[in-house]
Formats: C-alpha cells, structure tokens, sequence
C-alpha cells in the first residue's frame, strides 16, 4: 500500500510536466512545419511560373526572329506555323499585330484582318520592347507576352501570345498531415519525459526521506544523551 501510495506523487507530477513542455514543443513544431510549407509552396509555384513565362518568351522570340527572316510578303508561312502552335496545351492566342495594330496572322484564324482588341496592348506597344503581363481570359489566368520584330532597324510589327499561368502544382499539406507529422515526433518524446521524470522524481524524493530520517535521527540522539550510567532526560520542573 505504501508502494501505491507513492505512485501518483512520482508519476503525476512527472506526466503533468511533461504534457506541458510537449504542448509547447508540439505547438512550436507545429508552427515551424506550417511556415517552411509556406515557404517551400511559395518558392516551388514562383519557379513554375518562371519557367513557363521564360518558355513564352522563348516561343514568342522564336516566331518574332521566324518573322524577320521571312519579312512581310509571306504571311502564309506565318500563319502556318502560327496554326501548329496553336496545338500547345498553354497556348490560347498567338498573333502577328502590324504597325497599325491589325492582326496579319493569327492561331485563330478569324481573328485576321481584325484590329486588335485589347485595353492594354498600347502600353505594351509604346514599350518598344518585349515585355510580359499577367491577366485573365475568359475567366482564366494568363500571361500576354509582346515580343516586337524589325525589318530594315525598325518594328515592322508585333508577337502577341496569350498563353495561360500554370496552375499552382505544389500546395499546403493539410492540418490533418501536419498534426500527424507532429505526433510523430512529440509522442515519443512524450514517452520519454515521463519516464525520466518519474526516476528523477524518484530518486530525488528517496534522497529527501532519506535526509529527514537522517535529521530525525540526530535530533533524538541529541535529545537523549546518556550521563554516567544514567539516561538524562529533560527536567519536566
């Protein structure tokens, strides 16, 4: 009975310190994974997307320099090779828009002959450089890419591509996974800081047992000390 008298005030203590200190571990870790998530979803999507908006200006340089080497009097090749690109997954729109922002050549062939409708197209033309924008077509994201041709050191004309963001490939782990993760590692942790509490507990209480027996010892040997033959004891008046 002393034995299990002894159990709770060794092991209670020792699994309520240790569920305290594994809450704050858990919920440190907890946070921790939560943002390097963040952060390497973040860096993951952001190179995705340079990646496709480098692919983009690659296609549009490839059929602006495709454009000058043929010059303006064979739009028919333009046109042929603007169709066979039209099969590319991400490619929505490409176009040959001349000076006076007709569309000469297009993936959509009815578009050609056609002024160019777009709000932001004299901005991108007055840059007199190529340039990217993002924006969304029939409610999809996009990246317009405006690459200019020359003939004789002059823009003879324009390579507009609408071409659609990539969706977001890497995303958050969910709560549910991170929890897991985390119990993962508190669990034996947990496991491991009871049972050497319960033994630093235990040897600590045994240690104080053992100094106030020792105390009490002394006090009654101090208490009772023998004279002659005789035990003196106190003077009760």
């Amino acid at each position: 009975m002393a034995h299990a008298s002894r159990l709770p005030r060794t092991w209670l203590p020792a699994v309520f310190v240790s569920v305290i200190v594994s809450a704050c571990c858990a919920a440190a870790l907890y946070a921790l994974l939560a943002q390097h998530d963040r952060s390497l979803v973040t860096q993951r999507n952001a190179a995705m997307l340079m990646a496709a908006e480098q692919s983009a200006r690659a296609l549009a340089r490839t059929l602006a320099w495709f454009s000058e080497s043929l010059g303006g009097e064979q739009l028919a090749a333009v046109q042929q090779t603007l169709e066979q690109h039209a099969g590319q997954a991400n490619l929505l729109d490409a176009a040959v828009i001349t000076t006076d922002n007709m569309i000469v050549a297009a993936s959509n062939a009815a578009a050609i002959g056609t002024p160019i409708q777009d709000a932001a197209w004299p901005t991108a033309r007055n840059s007199q450089s190529s340039s990217i924008t993002h924006g969304v077509d029939k409610g999809r994201p996009v990246m317009i890419v405006v690459e200019p041709f020359r003939q004789d050191n002059r823009i003879a004309g324009w390579i507009r591509l609408v071409v659609a963001t990539p969706p977001d490939a890497a995303v958050l782990r969910s709560e549910e996974d991170l929890g897991r993760d985390v119990a993962l590692v508190i669990g034996p942790l947990l496991l491991v800081m009871v049972i050497l509490l319960t033994l630093t507990m235990r040897g600590l209480m045994s240690r104080v047992r053992a100094l106030l027996a020792g105390i009490l010892m002394e006090a009654g040997e101090q208490r009772f000390v023998p004279v002659g033959n005789a035990v003196e004891t106190p003077d009760r008046g």
